[in-house]
């Protein structure tokens, strides 16, 4: 009997020993050893990065400067400017002042410095005139910009004018044919400029160049009699217009401002 039960008590045994096996690699981690503990990684020293360059990189924008440069000037608050109200010939107008250097609601009358359009019912004259008209209509505003002289004799004021289209009007009529450049210093601020214009002009044949062929003036009497008339104006005096005058002036054989178109000796007698 006792035999019996150590044969039975040693076959239980071999039975279990496969059960723990089992068990024991169910729970054991198949990858790490059940002997060996988990440890982390050690911490890498960082490494300062360098600066990028952000100009370099597509679609950054540069860094803003401490200053930053000016784009655009600030907005205009000046008054508006002096407004035109009538053309009285290719270089002669009548402005409203802005009180900037004609005073403020002051009309005067303007004569455009440096060149000199056809007298009235001279030729090309109604083409000049109708071409300053079209560069300043009436009601519409200028810059004016004055020179050493601001006046003359006649208390026409001496300026360079700008449209509101920033055509520099003195230039512009000179560079198209519609006047010729004349130089009364000290007034010649814009000499080199308006010189040129003029000089383009000629060489295309542009404007008058083409339309007034040069004649010759009649000649004068030899022993002219002088008529009870007032001296026209001198020599040096910026160019004057008939409108200028209140009548028929003496202005002898030399006529410095082109006013006798008959050669009688006696200017703005004719209509």
């Amino acid at each position: 009997m006792l035999g019996l039960l150590v044969a039975f008590g040693g076959l239980g045994a071999l039975r279990e020993e496969p059960d723990r096996k089992s068990a024991t690699s169910e729970t054991a981690p198949s990858s790490v050893p059940a002997t060996e503990p988990l440890t982390s990684a050690a911490p890498q020293p960082s490494v300062p990065s360098e600066p990028r360059d952000v100009t370099s990189q597509p679609g950054t924008s540069p860094p803003t400067p401490s200053t930053p440069p000016t784009t655009k000037p600030p907005p205009d608050t000046t008054p508006p400017g002096a407004v035109v109200l009538r053309v009285i010939d290719g270089d002669t107008i009548q402005v409203r002042g802005d009180g900037r250097i004609v005073p403020k609601g002051t009309v005067a009358r303007v004569r455009l410095l440096e060149i000199d359009t056809p007298e009235r019912g001279a030729c090309f004259a109604d083409a000049a005139t109708a071409r300053t008209t079209e560069l300043l209509p009436p009601g519409s505003s200028v810059r004016i910009q004055r020179d050493a002289e601001l006046t003359d004799r006649y208390d026409r004021y001496l300026l360079y004018v700008w449209n509101e289209q920033g055509t520099f009007v003195n230039e512009a009529l000179a560079g198209s044919g519609h006047a010729e450049d004349v130089l009364f210093p000290p007034n010649d601020k814009y000499w080199p400029v308006i010189s040129q214009a003029e000089d383009t002009a000629r060489q295309t044949v542009a404007g008058l160049w083409a339309a007034c062929p040069e004649t010759t003036k009649p000649s004068a009497p030899d022993t002219p009699t002088r008529p009870d008339l007032p001296d026209g104006p001198p020599v040096g005096v910026p160019d004057v217009d008939c409108s200028d005058l209140p009548g028929p002036v003496w202005v002898g054989p030399e006529d410095p401002h082109r006013l006798d178109r008959d050669g009688d000796g006696i200017g703005c007698d004719t209509n």
